[in-house]
């Protein structure tokens, strides 16, 4: 190959796209995966600062003319500039969405080469049925670019801040002028970034992660300026050391191989109460977590992520099962696979306390029926789960919890019960069991639905007496082969009925009344 060609390889975000009478296209949905693309793979530092949202533009504040963001991601032998052409589209409900196509070159000082290859073919935007093959980039001869126009007025302005250079709409520059502005700058003031621009935005969710940008409207340039100039308030936590703890981070999700040390690291933050969780969904977010969860990427390096996330924060762990479509009595795919390899390396070095606090924040989706019984079991007892271990913790926590309301309502004085003990779990879900027991003791027949999910749940756990004990609470009988197993007719107080058959209960009927028929046969012959 000639050696002034160079390969322009691209990528366009994965969607699932259907043509229009008009000859346009909408999308029935995100795939989860790039297409058209021309790599085998997209490379980990290009994939990292897509997921990192250095590319970004606010979701819905794209205009009818494409967002253009150029910028240098990686070092060494593993740079890449990047230009990214952003367009709006629309799903089949006609909903906005922003959908992407890359155009990157490896190497640092690639961009102007890169704008001069799109601009020569007509400037290509996002198109799902222009289709392209993994091995056949685009190949540009260098030598055939024409010279730059470079608007000389642009390289006047100051480049020694470190915010970035917010053009105004009305000073319209070209994108080789706000290229050359941005290495300008970047070599100047980097302030740690890489060179990096934005031309044409209406608004970016990073936008203090560039050199320069070009605001597409005057409203544009006034959202731009606020959001550079309203840095967070956000009082970072005492972290003896952060940078320790994101490369722990980094360290777990980019590699199959678990170091012991990495884990530590972020057990030992996790005993640190003055970091909030704010703060943890920061450091998730800016390895691409949000991302992958609205774009459903799943990589192995996000699917380690999310579930890290889901074990360091419990509040997240509804949100993991449903990414990643956690379904008891199917055979794991291979990105549940990847989570369930990743969980066993590590679940023995984690805190358990705080997965037994996922398994708490769940229970109330489940009593609401928001996940399954079975979601939950695969949880408590599928090989590999790190909440495998927390299935002791959590049947102890709830036998503690049901022993406490036998106490409190078989007592002359419960409040002294309350005031010197406390439930495991919680009050809130148990402020329905509460009202049942209250019912109880006038009706002995009343039921309350609520609690049937912990019925199904602790029969698949073959936790019979608590099964049996949610089987009367609410169906007011329980089955007899629950009934048949259970160590005690009584458990925690309620006496047990068991659910019989007509046959059953006539022949119950009879035996209680077996006198009464004995006399009927001694009186009717004499009648």
């Amino acid at each position: 190959m000639n050696p002034a060609t160079i390969k322009i390889h691209e990528f366009s975000t994965g969607i699932r796209p259907e043509r229009t009478a008009d000859g346009g296209w909408v999308s029935r949905g995100f795939t989860g995966q790039y297409m058209n693309i021309t790599l085998a793979s997209v490379p980990s530092a290009v994939e990292r600062s897509i997921a990192n949202r250095e590319f970004a533009v606010t979701e819905g504040a794209s205009t009818d003319r494409p967002a253009i963001i150029g910028r240098v991601v990686g070092s060494g032998e593993d740079a890449w500039s990047v230009v990214a052409v952003v367009t709006r589209g629309r799903d089949e409900i006609g909903r906005s969405l922003s959908v992407y196509r890359y155009f990157l070159c490896q190497g640092d000082n690639n961009l102007r080469k890169i704008l001069a290859w799109w601009e020569g073919k007509g400037m290509p935007r996002f198109d799902p049925f222009d289709s392209r093959e993994v091995g056949q980039p685009n190949l540009f001869d260098v030598n055939s670019a024409q010279p730059p126009n470079i608007q000389q007025e642009a390289l006047a302005l100051p480049v020694d801040s470190s915010e970035p250079i917010l053009l105004e709409p009305k000073h319209q520059y070209n994108l080789q002028t706000i290229n050359t502005l941005a290495i300008k700058k970047f070599n100047t003031h980097s302030s740690g970034q890489t060179a990096s621009w934005a031309f044409n935005v209406e608004a970016l969710e990073q936008p203090r992660r560039f050199q320069v940008i070009q605001a597409a409207s005057q409203r544009a340039y006034e959202i731009l300026e606020r959001a550079i100039k309203n840095v967070p308030q956000f009082s970072a936590p005492v972290v003896a050391d952060e940078e320790a703890l994101k490369s722990a981070i980094r360290g777990l999700i980019n590699s199959s191989q678990v170091k012991p040390e990495a884990v530590q690291t972020i057990a030992d933050a996790l005993q640190n109460q003055q970091i909030p969780k704010e703060y943890w969904h920061s450091l998730f977010d800016a390895q691409g977590a949000k991302t992958a969860i609205n774009q459903k990427i799943y990589s192995p390096q996000m699917v380690r992520l999310i579930t890290l996330r889901a074990m360091v924060i419990p509040e997240t762990l509804p949100e993991f099962l449903a990414w990643l479509n956690v379904k008891a009595g199917k055979k794991p795919d291979d990105n549940q696979t990847v989570s369930l390899e990743f969980q066993l390396a590590i679940r023995d070095l984690f805190p358990k306390n705080k997965l037994v606090d996922g398994i708490k924040f769940i229970l109330p989706k489940l009593l609401e029926e928001e996940i399954t019984p079975e979601t939950l079991y695969s949880l408590l007892m599928v090989k590999g789960s790190a909440w495998f271990v927390c299935r002791k913790d959590f049947t102890d926590d709830i036998q503690s919890d049901l022993k406490l309301i036998d106490q409190i309502f078989h007592s002359s004085d419960p409040e002294a019960i309350l005031a010197s003990k406390s439930f495991k779990l919680g009050t809130k879900i148990w402020q329905e069991l509460m009202s049942f027991w209250r019912l109880n003791r006038y009706h002995n027949n009343s039921f309350n639905r609520y609690y049937k999910p912990f019925a199904e749940l602790f029969e698949q756990l073959e936790t019979y007496s608590i099964s049996a004990y949610f089987y009367q609470v609410s169906d007011g009988i329980v089955p007899k082969d629950i009934y048949n197993k259970t160590s005690s007719h009584k458990p925690f107080g309620l006496r047990l009925k068991p659910k019989v058959s007509l046959f059953e209960t006539f022949l119950f009927f009879f035996q209680e009344n077996s006198e009464h028929f004995a006399i009927l046969a001694v009186l009717v012959p004499i009648l």
